[in-house]
């Protein structure tokens, strides 16, 4: 009986220990049986199958790089269309303008059909067109030509475009009705030997315009006065440009060497006495 039950005992020691000792895993004989590049060529295989939607975030990710390089570069680049500058519009509110602009200027006024009218540019180095109401050219004024003289041909709002030849100019632009502007021949400006100023009498009839001239140095400032202030006066340099005028006296600091005009503008008879002073 005691050897039953040891036996008994033995027997299920045996199988606790057969159920609790770790597993032996089988031996895998086709994976021994693959070398190392065909292992590094599997492993390669795998990564190329990668699911579609990292396929798709790569492609992205690619594109917003691409993007964000090129983000600079359009910014940069320079754009054909450029805003259109606007011309100032100006009313003639007056028969005479006196001003300096630095680019194309229209001034407008209004006009009664039949009516006779004269606009002259008599200083500045520029050129000025007059347009009709229904947008006609009635011809340009500039230094050869001076003046426009002629009858209106419909009534409304008349349009002067002033263009400057240089980057600013300034000019005198008049406007008459049943008026006419003429120039007279240049004078000398005599002044003697020695001396720094000059004088000059003169008899002019209603709108004329009297040039007289006088050799300047650089450097020089130049004093033109009238002895009657129902005169203008302004200083033109030898290359054309409108220096400074006044009524009945102007002055300016004289920026080249060579023959000065000095203009003289009446509207009406007159005999003013005018003195040159360089200094």
């Amino acid at each position: 009986m005691k050897k039953l039950i040891l036996l008994t005992g033995m027997l299920l020691m045996m199988m606790a220990k057969t159920a609790f000792a770790t597993p032996v895993a089988p031996k895998n004989e086709a994976i021994d049986q693959i070398s190392p590049p065909q292992i590094e060529k599997l492993i390669n295989k795998s990564i190329t199958k990668q699911p579609t939607n990292d396929i798709v975030a790569t492609k992205i990710e690619t594109i917003d790089t691409v993007a964000t390089s090129e983000i600079p570069a359009t910014i940069n680049k320079p754009t054909n269309s450029a805003a259109p500058q606007l011309e100032p519009i100006k009313s003639m509110s007056t028969s005479e303008i006196r001003e300096t602009i630095k680019q194309s200027t229209t001034y407008i006024f209004e006009g009664i059909k039949g009516r006779e009218l004269t606009l002259s540019l008599w200083a500045g180095q520029l050129s000025a067109e007059l347009y009709t109401p229904s947008g006609e050219n009635m011809g340009v004024i500039d230094k050869r030509d001076n003046q426009w003289v002629g009858k209106l041909p419909e009534s409304g709002i008349y349009r002067v475009r002033v263009v400057p030849k240089g980057e600013t100019s300034s000019f005198v632009l008049e406007r008459d009705f049943n008026a006419k502007w003429t120039y007279r021949p240049d004078r000398i400006i005599p002044i003697a030997f020695g001396e720094t100023e000059g004088r000059i009498k003169l008899k002019m009839s209603g709108y004329q315009v009297q040039p007289l001239t006088i050799q300047g140095k650089r450097g020089q400032t130049m004093t033109v006065t009238a002895s009657n202030k129902n005169v203008d006066v302004a200083i033109e340099s030898p290359s054309g440009t409108l220096l400074d005028q006044g009524e009945g006296q102007t002055f300016a600091q004289l920026p080249e060497s060579g023959v000065y005009r000095i203009l003289v503008v009446a509207n009406r008879p007159i005999k003013p006495s005018i003195k040159v002073s360089l200094q």
